[in-house]
């Protein structure tokens, strides 16, 4: 609405330039000044279209200029593209039509697409985070020792999931071997249903294995830090720190848990991962070999059958032996390919794994505390990050409509002059408003400040 309203006013006062109406304007105001009257021009004030049109500017004067400045990205998008219908419906350019009419929806797609997302995607307005909040959960994190600490990055939560989805697609292959008896619905739907949720668990499972490990790490950490920290008095300021942790966060612990407790999740992800290389190489590695087996028993036959039909009587048994060689040495290195193939990506497969145990040990906090400290951190970031981009589009704004408005008074004010000349009005009208000079949004400003003050 405001973009509305700015583009309006500026247009509609360039027509009045265009078409001569502000000497019009500038008549009215002359004549309304009435005699014994000139004192209020000379200390400054405005005539009554000046305060017109400062009333109409003052309306933007505290508004984004950002967000005009996008709005007329889309507006020019959206009028290039009314345009070429335009010139389409009217001279018949089929050239222009399918070539730029294509293009320019594509990118109107695109932006409104791109925005449509955006929309969704953004949290809506959050509580605001106060300093006090800010100062707490940075001297937390400094306190417990993970002040360095960030969640997984995205550009790294893209790469996990083309890593997982990679882990799916090669289980769903080894999967839908099992269906291969029942029918293609059910082999199909059944092997990316069990495919998906096998690779789903192995990512959760594996990710919370390196998130336990770094836990059990840290908590080692942090009690090193404490001894440290209680070096001349042990047990009583080791107390007096835990306590102190425990009224911010009454489940955190400094105890060491048993090897089940505190490695099994790790222990527990290595042999899932390993039993399902194994199963899933060994798995796929004799169906190939049956299908290996299969496909060279026929030719077999198919280049016995050739030969015999085709060669002289006489010499029909002599190349047996050496048709038989031949046929081994093919299949051996057919398989020796298809197992090195099967081990190159099992290999992957544990790669993607470590690479994923890896992130969780690197991206996770300690507690919960850790985890919405670094949130609140983050969100009062974010909240003066936002407020300095908008005092710097409020700023870019009061200095637009203060170069607009003093256009316009520098315009006007020569109208004002001739019209006290040629209409032979007042000498003193026009020595008031000599000593005025033209007027100034920053005088309209300045008085509206003092006035609110």
């Amino acid at each position: 609405m405001n973009w509305i309203k700015w583009n309006v006013l500026n247009i509609s006062l360039y027509l009045k330039r265009v078409f001569g109406l502000l000497r019009k304007k500038a008549m009215a105001d002359v004549y309304e000044i009435g005699q014994g009257k000139e004192e209020i021009i000379r200390k400054g004030s405005p005539f009554g279209f000046e305060m017109h049109v400062a009333d109409r500017y003052y309306e933007f004067w505290n508004q984004d200029y950002g967000s005009l400045v996008k709005m007329n990205i889309y507006f020019v998008i959206v009028l290039s593209l009314g345009l070429s219908l335009v010139l389409k419906s009217v001279f018949g350019f089929s050239f222009l039509y399918e070539y730029y009419i294509s293009l320019v929806a594509f990118m109107l797609s695109s932006v409104f697409a791109g925005l449509f997302v955006y929309e969704m995607m953004m949290k809506r307005s959050e509580a605001p985070v106060d300093e006090e909040e800010y100062k707490n959960a940075k001297e937390w994190l400094h306190f417990i020792c993970e002040k360095s600490r960030r969640p997984m990055p995205k550009w790294l939560l893209a790469i996990t999931f083309v890593g997982v989805l990679i882990e799916a697609i090669a289980i769903i292959i080894v999967i839908i071997s099992w269906f291969a008896n029942t029918t293609r619905t059910i082999e199909l739907y059944f092997g990316i249903a069990l495919g998906a949720a096998v690779a789903a668990t192995i990512a959760l499972t594996v990710h919370h294995a390196g998130e336990a490990l770094y836990k059990e790490h840290h908590r080692k950490v942090m009690w090193s830090a404490i001894d440290h920290e209680s070096k001349d008095n042990q047990d009583a300021e080791r107390r007096l720190i835990i306590r102190e942790l425990k009224k911010i966060n009454p489940s955190i612990t400094f105890k060491k848990h048993g090897f089940i407790r505190t490695y099994g999740p790790m222990v527990w992800a290595v042999m899932m991962i390993m039993l399902l290389a194994v199963f899933a190489f060994f798995s796929r590695a004799n169906l190939n070999l049956g299908i290996i087996n299969s496909r060279m028993q026929v030719q077999q036959v198919d280049d016995s059958a050739f030969f015999a039909s085709s060669a002289p009587a006489d010499v029909v048994n002599s190349p047996e032996v050496a048709e038989s060689n031949n046929s081994q040495v093919m299949e051996q290195t057919e398989i020796n390919s298809m197992y090195a193939s099967l081990l190159a990506l099992m290999i992957i497969f544990l790669i993607i794994n470590y690479m994923g145990g890896l992130s969780g040990y690197k991206y996770s906090f300690y507690n919960d505390t850790s985890e919405q400290s670094f949130k609140l951190i983050r969100r009062f970031e974010k909240q003066q990050a936002k407020k300095g981009k908008k005092k710097e589009g409020v700023t870019a704004m009061q200095k637009i409509v203060e170069e607009k408005a003093n256009q316009l008074f520098s315009y006007y004010y020569p109208l004002l002059i001739n019209t006290i000349s040629t209409e032979d009005l007042r000498d003193s009208l026009k020595v008031s408003l000599n000593e005025r000079g033209v007027y100034r949004m920053k005088s309209y400003i300045d008085n509206k400040e003092l006035h609110q003050s």
